[in-house]
């Protein structure tokens, strides 16, 4: 298969647009960012979870963490507290109020991705995560 920079260019930056669109109009509609709603989705599934592990989990850097969590703390979304047992360890717990927003997002976000996904068969979703999952792959290995 020859493969056109000009192409892959081209499927790169669609992606990247993608992405950008589908983070703002999520926002939008749910009044909560994308990476902030994985944040209080994670930690509701898990109770608690270290800075470390949520950060780990996430895979974004420690900068991001910690202004995303200091964001959910200011709106009482979260709480963050030492580790009586290591001083330097900061757990992170969702609170009534984050649970509250996560069960409201996820109305908002049931009908964002129904009309995002308009139009798609369960075939063609089934072969763009195929192909997303190649990608993903792929950067991993770069990474490594």
């Amino acid at each position: 298969m020859t493969k056109s920079f000009k192409e892959i260019k081209q499927t790169l930056l669609m992606l990247q647009s993608i992405d950008r669109r589908v983070a703002q109009n999520f926002e939008k509609r749910t009044g909560i960012s994308f990476t902030r709603y994985e944040m209080l989705h994670t930690l509701f599934e898990r109770a608690q979870l270290s800075q470390i592990e949520l950060q780990q989990t996430l895979k974004i850097d420690q900068a991001a963490i910690t202004r995303h969590l200091k964001i959910l703390e200011e709106k009482n979304f979260v709480v963050r507290n030492r580790n009586k047992q290591n001083n330097r360890e900061v757990i992170v717990e969702i609170t009534d109020a984050g649970i509250s927003t996560l069960e409201n997002c996820d109305l908002d976000k049931n009908q964002f991705i129904d009309e995002l996904f308009n139009g798609f068969t369960d075939q063609e979703i089934k072969q763009l995560q195929i192909l997303v999952k190649k990608l993903i792959d792929n950067t991993e290995m770069l990474n490594s």
